[in-house]
């Protein structure tokens, strides 16, 4: 686990979007992942940083959506 808050962050939105995406996970655990999600995206101001992150060639095509969707929340 990194220190880095950024990193960190990136790591457990990740971590909250594959559960939200992922068939097995309970109702209330998508809806937990779901409202993490959306608490960032609201009030952290690492938004950007995290957007840009998870936005990378690297992760996964539903991580860097997310990513993308980060980002055109904080330009709305």
């Amino acid at each position: 686990m990194s220190w880095d808050p950024v990193n960190t962050l990136c790591e457990q939105l990740v971590k909250a979007v594959t559960v939200m995406m992922d068939p097995a996970s309970t109702q209330r655990y998508r809806l937990e992942a779901l409202k993490f999600c959306e608490e960032f995206k609201e009030k952290s101001p690492v938004c950007v940083p995290c957007g840009l992150k998870l936005a990378e060639k690297t992760q996964t095509a539903i991580v860097r959506h997310f990513g993308l969707q980060i980002l055109e929340h904080v330009v709305k």
